[in-house]
């Protein structure tokens, strides 16, 4: 038999117990870690294997004295009282302080052997914050992060809002939704990516100016969360001459010149030929013929398809709103636009019912 003993396994072992030490401070809710035993069977014999998994959550935790008062961002705190061995109630159910030491607190609901809730220090200011000061504005994010560096926020209403990122190789418009939250002086912002099925929790700790200072952890899949502190910059809306003169620019002919970045060869083994255009008209409709000849499974296949529809570019001028009149709806970043350039990240359509990310530069023809 045969158990892999987690590195976290072993801080928890080493650092001292609640008894008889004084907890207190706020602390916020980093990550969740849960251990699972697997059976693997190979040749030689079955074996038993401790596989530890994470996830991130979401919630504040004040200690004092015997005192605990919990902040979950969707209902009242919630207060207990620690009684011995570190055990408290929170609602109905017992959760055990396993440990703590200057950088951490370790949690566990008393039965649960296996689930850890893990605490991290944290330190506001006292804020004052409204839905008002985000929906309808744009806030930029202002990260070391690459994935999260100059992620715009565009927050179209009062509920939902686009993340628009333009990277050095890629970009995306996607359609979200957004949340303030707050309990006491407590503050997030809860941010849903519907179109990359990925979620961000903002714990907000101070403002200055038009600057937030935040935290949050990503995660890809399972694995370890990283925590970062992030800046989220009010950088507000563009003025409406700015937005004529991109409008205006945007009006004609464009055809298809490269695809920037390479196109995946799993879809394909080969291109042959693309003559893909859009002209956006005054009058705000669109057409967009699109011919593509390719090599699949060692054959030539054919697509081309014809579509009709509105255009609008959004409030920040960073993306525009196709709505066809098939009735599907597509933001399409802007990453370049001039007079005779444009470049946009978009899914490329080479059958009726599928696509692919990309970025492609066109070029503009004569009225």
């Amino acid at each position: 038999m045969r158990r892999i003993i987690p590195l976290l396994l072993a801080l928890v072992l080493t650092t001292f117990h609640t008894y008889g030490q004084e907890l207190s401070g706020t602390w916020k809710v980093a990550y969740i870690r849960s251990m699972e035993e697997v059976i693997s069977i190979d040749s030689s014999e079955d074996s038993v294997e401790t596989i530890e998994s994470f996830s991130t959550g979401t919630g504040i935790v004040e200690f004092s004295g015997k005192t605990v008062k919990f902040h979950n961002f969707k209902e009242k705190p919630n207060k207990a009282r620690i009684k011995k061995k570190g055990i408290f109630k929170l609602k109905g159910e017992k959760v055990k302080i396993e440990s703590f030491n200057k950088d951490s607190v370790i949690l566990r609901h008393n039965e649960d052997k296996q689930t850890y809730i893990i605490l991290k220090p944290f330190i506001s200011e006292e804020l004052k914050l409204n839905p008002s000061d985000f929906s309808d504005n744009e806030w930029q994010i202002e990260s070391e992060y690459s994935t999260l560096s100059s992620l715009k926020l565009h927050f179209s209403d009062s509920s939902t809002l686009t993340l628009n990122y333009q990277g050095e190789k890629y970009g995306y418009a996607n359609y979200g939704e957004w949340r303030l939250v707050n309990s006491g002086n407590y503050y997030g912002l809860y941010i849903v990516d519907r179109e990359a099925l990925s979620e961000y929790f903002f714990y907000l700790r101070s403002k200055s100016n038009e600057i937030l200072t935040a935290e949050v952890s990503l995660q890809e899949w399972s694995s370890f969360p990283e925590e970062l502190i992030v800046s989220l910059v009010d950088t507000g809306l563009p003025s409406k001459e700015y937005l004529k003169k991109r409008e205006n620019l945007l009006v004609g002919n464009w055809s298809f010149s490269r695809f920037i970045n390479s196109v995946d060869t799993l879809i394909f083994e080969s291109i042959l030929s693309v003559n893909f255009s859009i002209q956006f008209k005054k009058n705000g409709h669109y057409i967009s013929n699109n011919s593509v000849k390719f090599i699949r499974d060692k054959q030539e296949n054919d697509f081309n398809n014809t579509e009709e529809g509105t255009w609008e570019l959004a409030k920040n001028g960073s993306y525009l709103i196709i709505k066809s009149d098939s009735g599907w709806e597509e933001y399409l970043s802007i990453q370049n636009l001039n007079e005779v350039s444009l470049t946009l990240d978009l899914n490329y359509r080479y059958d009726d019912r599928a696509r692919f990310s990309t970025r492609i530069e066109f070029k503009k023809g004569s009225p």
